[in-house]
């Protein structure tokens, strides 16, 4: 197994494209270090892509750290790098690198893995290694952070840590995050991860419940009328009926021709945001990654092809599809913070999804968190930025002008969000009040 890619590396990989090479990488664009992290006692690793934060508000020591998860399942972080939160989004040409103003990683440490195995660069060693439930993706992440503090230096781990991502990351998210809070105990003090909360977007997190919000959403979105609604209901119906006898696979085709007919039914480009005439334009991400010099610049191996979603993991976690990680969320908000955003146009995982299944919720603080306000969001500037519900542990935030992928659509507003959140947590001698901006809301 291929150690991973040292810094060195990455510096000869910047000369030399600087030297007469086509630039394809920046010198600036560069992660701070990347590669692959193993993850014992496998015989595979994950790919990762680190950036450091470039204009932190805290010591090194105590500069919070965030891993972005994307879903899927099978679709690599490094679209959420290269097109959502990242420094340096892929421009339309699929071969050159522009800056991001609104990149998570102005404040904090924001680590991409592609995860799980057979995702990205992220190669399995075999069809039969790619894994089928949270559970073993769960230890797997957490094997690769072990990996990553061992090569990001000593005082790492105790760095504040946050688990974040969006989609499929709704199962990711909680199961690793409850992984990693019961593991802790059982590990020396000097190899325990110090996760302080998890922050989900339009996450698919309890299905049964999600599934069945579909024809509500469409209908009083005037997207259907009421006799195409009580057609998505009965498949609906369907769908819940074979998750609640644990037929998985089948419950899993259900959804999906509950969200065929949807998508037939209303003509819009995309589910994953109403607004558009046109689907989420990622394809330059592809012919990007794709070139030769940008995987030696990212100290990714030559072989494997880069795709978005890898069809390989999305079969072999298709009986996952409705299984529900509701307990892990549940645990989780006993023992540390939990933020669920949505873009408000998202017809897939949207807002009404989430508020289904949070009903159900098993946890003390769910009664003062329904009593709770919510208040208007907006941005430094002054725009509405969208709608925030806190109580506790959990915070719940409603994104305007945004669908499926948050900080693709409404930059501003996901960075100021998860900076926000994240500095409300008292982790930095109590709430900072950073210039030109507003954390009031949070």
């Amino acid at each position: 197994m291929a150690p991973p890619l040292p810094v060195l590396v990455l510096a000869f990989v910047a000369v030399t494209a600087a030297s007469g090479a086509p630039v394809v990488f920046p010198k600036e664009a560069l992660p701070t270090i990347s590669g692959y992290l193993p993850i014992p006692p496998t015989n595979a690793s994950l790919f990762f892509a680190f950036y450091e934060a470039t204009d932190p508000v805290t010591p090194p020591s105590s500069t919070p750290l965030l891993l972005w998860l994307q879903g899927g399942p099978g679709c690599s972080g490094l679209l959420g790098n290269f097109f959502e939160l990242g420094p340096y989004f892929v421009n339309p040409d699929g071969a050159s690198l522009s800056r991001n103003p609104f990149a998570w990683n102005r404040r904090f440490g924001l680590l991409f893995i592609d995860s799980p195995l057979g995702t990205g660069f992220s190669a399995a060693p075999s069809p039969a290694a790619i894994p089928t439930n949270q559970s073993v993706i769960a230890a797997h992440l957490l094997a690769a952070l072990q990996s990553f503090f061992a090569l990001l230096g000593p005082g790492s781990r105790a760095r504040p840590f946050f688990l974040t991502g969006e989609s499929y990351a709704g199962k990711y998210i909680p199961a690793a995050g409850a992984h990693i809070l019961d593991t802790n105990p059982t590990l020396p003090s000097d190899q325990r991860v110090n996760l302080r909360g998890v922050a989900i977007g339009n996450g698919l997190t309890h299905p049964v419940a999600q599934v069945a919000t579909h024809a509500d959403s469409a209908y009083f979105s005037g997207l259907v009328n009421a006799r195409q609604k009580r057609e998505l209901e009965a498949l609906q119906a369907a769908a819940v009926s074979l998750t609640l006898a644990e037929r998985w696979g089948e419950a899993s085709d259900a959804r999906a021709r509950v969200l065929s007919r949807l998508q037939n039914l209303t003509g819009l480009a995309t589910l994953y945001d109403v607004a558009k005439q046109r689907p989420y334009a990622a394809e330059p991400v592809g012919a990007f990654l794709n070139r030769a010099e940008a995987k030696a610049a990212l100290g990714a191996r030559a072989g494997p092809a880069w795709e978005e979603c890898s069809d390989a993991v999305g079969a072999a976690m298709h009986a996952d599809v409705m299984r529900s990680v509701r307990p892990e969320v549940e645990s989780l908000l006993r023992r540390t913070r939990v933020l669920l955003y949505q873009g408000v146009r998202d017809l897939r995982d949207g807002v009404v999804s989430t508020e289904a299944w949070l009903e159900g919720v098993d946890w003390d603080g769910l009664p003062a968190f329904q009593d709770a306000g919510r208040a208007v969001w907006r941005t430094g500037d002054g725009d509405l930025a969208g709608y925030v519900q806190r109580s506790g542990a959990l915070a719940h935030v409603v994104v305007y002008g945004a669908g499926h992928l948050v900080p693709s659509d409404n930059g501003r507003a996901a960075q100021e969000m998860i900076e926000g959140w994240v500095m409300q947590a008292g982790l930095f001698g109590g709430r900072r009040r950073l210039e030109a901006e507003s954390l009031d809301t949070w």
